[in-house]
This record gives structure tokens, sequence and C-alpha cells, in this order.
């Protein structure tokens, strides 16, 4: 999206607050996809925000400028955004706040490798996202913990932490929530060589993905299905998820993903015996990590070529890559830490573990009754289908059969009227034939959408058959009856059908009967049928009343 296209979003000079909410809303409607433009967004509300000297807006605005600069590698002002942030939360007392700022924080030192940063970090957004009861944050904390394992190859207890966090979001109404946690599992279960578990994770993930918002998530699924099916030798279906997957980061403009699918693709045609397309695809690798400064990922690369070129026996080439190799290797030594949690951390983990534990049941507990009151609904949804007409949804022939014989008996007892107007659209063979039954069937939604306007509710509008409609008026009499009967038609043919159809016109014919005493159900539909065969004599488009009996005979 472009610079000028979010002028509309942006808070006028002369801001107030509503202005800077529905700014910051936007951008994070935009984070997803277009990261630059929340960047803009951000920095905007925040600057209103300042001149307000509104703090909440600015925490707000802090934390989508450091979420925004961190997803475009700026982590250095991405740590002082969340810092700001953090230190307006504390002032507002908003365990939220300070929640979001920290886990922020903390993907920021991973990042940068500070790993005992990091895990300082996630460890205080994990509780104070238990002192702000928002369960959204105990799982951005348990996939950060889990994150860290990952990072450290101690994959049994990323898996454990990850698994924690699946569990955690299936427990929320938040799909994209479930898909985030999903995709963390599924990668470690991948390093695991747990392929089918991961598999099945992964098809899972894909049917709750909320596209096209989250096309880079699809870029990840497809390279870690390559990632299978290169595990299982299937090279064809391999290259197929790592192609797509390029693709897609390309789309995106995620040169990570780029650079990991580039990567697997190399190990792919090396593995293919295509030495020379597997060093085409890692040189673009390299290149891209060049540009990202990702030293894990250089280190990576250099170790695949310099293979390469061995196995080419250009063992200059070979030498040159392997000495790059060793240098990133020596540095990232340096930076690295040990995978195991100081007894400090430990015990604040184990701590709010227990208390995870204890909500969890409660709200299992809770999620229970809802599914129990769903499942009634449900219930009741499928009763209320056996009876209405799936196509108009008007109710049904069956409907008709169990309420008629019922509101007969009211009007016996109560010693009401009771009218039955049967309703047919003209000449309907005619709209399907030169429409055809697509549009025939878009008539009958239509005209029953209408008709229905026009009824009450204790009324009843059946759907007798094909383009045949039974409506049930009780308390009413034949008069009553007719000019219902005359608005109905009335609005079927000023309705502008042409709109659904160039030249479409849809007419109905209406024939109303009045049930009188010592007439059963039969004899009143056949009363009602013979009108509407007049009125359909009488060249359609007509309403035709069937005789009334005489006074002190009708009921």
């Amino acid at each position: 999206m472009l610079a000028s296209d979010l002028r509309q979003f942006l808070p006028p000079q002369c801001c107030v607050p509503d202005d800077i909410s529905r700014c910051l809303q936007q951008g994070r409607h935009l984070f997803a996809s277009h990261c630059e433009s929340s960047l803009i967004l951000a920095q905007a509300a925040l600057d209103s925000a300042c001149t307000l000297e509104h703090s909440a807006l600015q925490a707000e605005a802090l934390i989508l400028l450091g979420q925004s600069q961190q997803v475009l590698q700026q982590t250095d002002v991405a740590l002082a955004s969340f810092q700001r942030a953090l230190v307006l939360g504390k002032r507002l007392e908003s365990c939220a706040i300070q929640s979001v700022a920290c886990e922020g924080l903390a993907l920021c030192y991973q990042n940068l490798r500070q790993n005992p940063k990091a895990l300082q970090a996630w460890l205080n957004a994990l509780e104070l996202g238990l002192q702000s009861g928002e369960p959204v944050r105990y799982i951005q904390a348990y996939l950060g913990i889990g994150s860290l394992y990952f990072q450290h190859e101690n994959y049994e207890q990323a898996c454990y932490y990850q698994a924690q966090a699946v569990e955690w979001s299936q427990l929320q109404d938040d799909r994209d929530l479930q898909a985030k946690a999903r995709l963390h599992l599924a990668a470690t279960l991948i390093k695991m060589n747990d392929y089918s578990l991961a598999e099945q994770l992964l098809q899972q993930t894909e049917n709750i993905l909320l596209l096209p918002v989250r096309l880079s998530w699809q870029a990840e699924i497809n390279h870690y299905l390559g990632l299978i099916q290169m595990a299982r030798q299937d090279w064809p279906r391999a290259e197929h998820y790592f192609q797509a997957a390029h693709a897609l980061n390309v789309t995106t403009a995620s040169r990570w993903g780029q650079t990991q699918s580039l990567i697997s693709l190399g190990q792919l045609s090396a593995l293919k015996g295509d030495l020379q397309a597997a060093i085409v695809h890692l040189q673009d690798a390299l290149q891209l990590a060049e540009q990202q400064a990702d030293d894990h990922l250089r280190q990576q690369i250099h170790a695949e070529l310099s293979a390469l070129y061995e196995a080419q026996g250009d063992y200059v080439r070979a030498t040159a890559h392997h000495i790059e190799f060793h240098q990133f290797y020596l540095q990232l030594l340096k930076q690295n830490t040990s995978d195991q949690l100081d007894a400090l951390s430990s015990r604040r983990l184990k701590q709010a573990e227990i208390k995870l534990q204890l909500l969890r049941s409660e709200l299992e507990v809770k999620q229970l009754m809802q599914q129990r009151s769903l499942e009634h609904e449900r219930m009741q949804q499928l009763e209320n289908a056996a009876f209405h007409d799936a196509l108009t949804g008007a109710f049904n022939r069956h409907a008709l059969d169990e309420q008629l014989p019922v509101l007969l008996q009211q009007a016996r007892q109560d010693g009401s009227t009771l009218c039955l107007i049967m309703i047919d659209f003209d000449h309907f063979k005619q709209v399907n034939d030169g429409y055809s039954h697509q549009v025939g069937d878009e008539v009958l939604k239509t005209g029953i959408r209408l008709l229905l306007a026009l009824t009450r509710e204790t009324d009843l509008l059946a759907r007798f058959g094909g383009e045949e409609f039974v409506l049930i008026l009780p308390r009413k009499n034949a008069q009553l009856a007719r000019r219902v009967a005359e608005r109905m038609r009335q609005e079927i043919e000023q309705f502008d059908w042409a709109a659904l159809a160039p030249g479409l016109a849809v007419t109905i014919s209406l024939g109303c009967a009045q049930w009188h005493s010592g007439m059963g159900i039969d004899d009143l539909m056949a009363a009602a049928d013979q009108a509407l065969y007049q009125a359909k004599h009488a060249g359609r488009n007509q309403v035709c009343l069937a005789p009334v009996p005489p006074t002190g005979a009708a009921q």
C-alpha cells in the first residue's frame, strides 16, 4: 500500500483520541500484509498521542511501531520502542501493556542472540500475562520459550512448551493464534523426525489459516511439507512444495522465507545429484542472507557450498567457503549460551505453570458447559431444518402437514377465523427454460423473502411443491386475506426483477379461501386451489377469492 493511500487513516494535525485509535486500528489491520504501512501509521499515531500527552495511546502506538520495526529487521529501534512502551505500561499500571512490551523485547533479544535476556523477558511476559488474565499472553510466552529451546536444538523441551501453547490455543476462539501455535509445534516435530504428526498438524493449520492475510504462513506450511517429503525421498513432491513456498515468499517479500526455501531447494538438488543447480540455489540464498546479516544462515550456507564445491573437485572455492563457515562458527560460539535454565528461571517458570494448569482446568469446565449449550442450540437448529425449505427458508410441506391441523383445531376451539392462500409463481417453467434454473432458484428465494416481510409471526408460509406455496392466516377473514394477497401480488409485480436478469419480469397468482364449519383440511385446500385456478384462468397476476359461506355458517 502506497503512503498516499494511507492519508485517509492518518490523524489530522488537530487530532482527537478517536482519530488516533482509528489510525492504530488500521495499522494493526495492515500489520500482517503491509508492515511498512503499519509502521507509517504507528509513527503518525505516536506523534499525535505525544502531542495530546495521552499515555495509553502512546503505549499502543509504541507497541505497534516496535512490532513493525522488528518485522522489518530494525531490531535496535524496535528494542527502544518496546522499552518506552514498558515504561508507560508501568506508569499506567497496565499488566496487559507491560506483557506485550515484554514479548516484543524478548523477540528483539532473540534476534540479537541475547538469549538469557530473551528468556527473562519471556518469563516477565508470562507472569504479567497471568496478572492480566489474557490467555493470548500465556500462549505467546509459551511459544517464545519454546523457540529459545528450539534455537539451542533442545527439541524435547521446545515440543513441551509448544504443545502447551497448542492446548491453550484450542480453548480460545482465535484461528490465527491456533494456526501460529500449530506451525511452531510442526517445525519442532519435523526436527524430531515425527513426520506423520507434523503433517497432520500442518493440514489442520491449512484448514484454519486466515488468507490472504497469512500468505507468509502458507509459505511456511509448504516449506515444512517439502521437508517432510524430502525426508521421505519423494523428490517431485518435495520440489513442488519448496517452489510453492519460494513463490509465496517472493509475493510477501519475505527475505528470510526466500532464503530458507532456496537453501532447501539447494539441498534437494544436491540429493538428486544436480550439484550445479544446488550451487545456484545456495548462492542466491547466500546473497539474501548477506542482506539480512544473519550469521546462522550464512554459516549454514557456507557449510553447504563448501561441501558441494569439494564434491565437484573445486578445492579452492571449497576452502574459501569453509573458512567463511569457520569464522561464523567462532562468532556464534562466543554468543552461544547454555540451553539449561538457571535455578531462578526454572523456579519462576514452574510457579507460572502451576497457576496456568489451574486456570486451564477452570476454563475447560466453562468450555464444557458452553459446548453443551452449543450442542443444545445445534439440536434446535437441526430440528428447525427439518421443518424448513432449504432453498427459500419458508416452512416445508412437513411443517404444513404438522401445523395446519393444529391451527385449524385452534380456530374451532376459539371460534376464530382462518384463511388459506395458495400462491403460484406465473410461467415459472419459462423462467427456468429462458434464464436458467439458477435464476429460477433466485426468483423463488427473492420472492419468498418479499412475501415473508408482509406476514405476521403467527402466519405460516410453506412451500407446497415446486413454485407453489401456501400461506395460513389465523384470525383473518376472507376480505382481510384478500387485502394481504393483493399487497403480495403488487410487491412481486413491482420488484425490479431486471436487476436479477435483464428482461426478467415475475408475477404471482393467488387463490384465497376462508375456513368454515364443516370443512376439513382437504376441503379448505381444494377451495383455495380452485380460487387459484380461477386467477390463472383469468390471465394470471390475479387474486381470486373462493365463495364465502352464508352468514351464520362461518366460524
